[in-house]
């Protein structure tokens, strides 16, 4: 497996795995989840799913960043929210989504413009945990994944979720970079971004700095910055210590923390995501997609790929019947893509040195 596919494919399962890893402990409290299970580090049931509940299956999280992949695979490129919205009108399974996106597919189905179909949704965190992607099509470039992420972002929310998702984007694409070290992933995602993003980026930093240890991070975190604006339905009980809140407000600064305390390794990262509880299989999934990309499938503990690709065979079926896909033969293609991208850069530049000659 050559470098670039190791580092994609390590970004695709890593998202997966810590997605479907963390899905057992979303909604829990940390105290719970260290008093039940210790440190998650397997796959264990999810009896909350839809599904049958298996372990290792993936949730809505992973089910948006592919049908994002498939929108760049159709169009050969970087993409714009009607390209992410064919995808969605022609292979999108409701069954599998919160009921925020829920609602964003009946805009679609009504013919709402995809650029403004995220206009007053909920700031739940649909645009961040799907963006990795974009990112892959853009690597070495984390001023157009920004870009391109807060664009194609437009069909799910507005305001932070979008700017969040675009700065986790700006990561993905220089965590790809065989350079690329922990330090300038967090570097990079503190550049781009508003002002919002910037600071729950810095609160992150700080904050690991302060505790150094992933378990005081959590609880320092839950002392001091846990989001508590997310509407809950009339007949659901509230309750401040344990009602999840899954924003971006949340899940970005906690990526983060993790993500420098861990050293990016994705073995123990999606364990410190799993550890976290809240919206855990969101945290789980993009770290894991962070980490993944920036150490590659090789990092990642064999077993979990494997499990990981077994669980979902029925997914890849339901999305495309008459192909033998899976998340190995997505990061082929996006490898091919970018093979694309970098010809197109190439007639770009000389087009760009023809200017010279005028």
């Amino acid at each position: 497996m050559g470098e670039l596919l190791d580092r994609i494919y390590g970004c695709l399962m890593g998202g997966a795995i810590g997605d479907a890893m963390a899905a057992p402990t979303e909604d829990w409290h940390y105290l719970d989840i260290r008093e039940t299970f210790g440190r998650v580090a397997r796959f264990l049931p999810q009896p909350a799913r839809k599904r049958d509940g298996q372990p290792g299956q993936i949730t809505d999280d992973t089910t948006l960043r592919h049908y994002m992949c498939l929108a760049i695979v159709a169009r050969g490129g970087r993409i714009t929210p009607d390209d992410y919205a064919e995808v969605w009108l022609d292979k999108l399974n409701p069954a599998r989504l919160f009921f925020t996106e829920g609602i964003v597919l009946q805009k679609l189905k009504l013919g709402m413009n995809p650029w403004d179909t995220g206009r007053g949704q909920p700031a739940a965190d649909a645009a961040i945990m799907a963006v990795a992607p974009i990112g892959i099509v853009n690597i070495g470039d984390p001023r157009q994944a920004y870009q391109d992420a807060v664009n194609v972002s437009a069909i799910h929310q507005d305001g932070l979720e979008r700017d969040a998702a675009g700065v986790v984007a700006a990561g993905i694409a220089v965590a790809l970079l065989p350079d690329a070290s922990v330090a300038a992933v967090l570097d990079t995602m503190l550049e781009h971004g508003s002002f919002e993003t910037k600071r729950l980026l810095g609160i992150a930093r700080d904050l690991a700095a302060a505790t150094g240890s992933i378990d005081s991070f959590i609880e320092q975190f839950y002392l001091r910055y846990l989001d508590r604006s997310f509407p809950r339905p009339r007949d659901w009980k509230w309750d401040a210590e344990t009602t999840a809140s899954p924003t971006s407000r949340e899940v970005l600064p906690l990526v983060a923390g993790l993500f420098e305390l861990t050293g990016g390794d994705p073995a123990e990262a999606i364990p410190a995501a799993a550890a976290a509880g809240r919206d855990a299989d969101t945290i789980g999934t993009v770290i894991g997609g962070l980490a993944g990309a920036l150490n590659g499938a090789a990092a990642i503990p064999p077993d979990w790929i494997a499990q990981s690709e077994q669980a979902n065979r029925d997914f890849f079926r339901e999305v495309s019947p008459d192909e033998e896909t899976s998340f190995l033969s997505t990061a082929r293609d996006l490898v091919a893509v970018i093979s694309k991208e970098q010809d197109r850069t190439a007639r770009r530049a000389e087009q760009l040195a023809q200017l010279k000659q005028w």
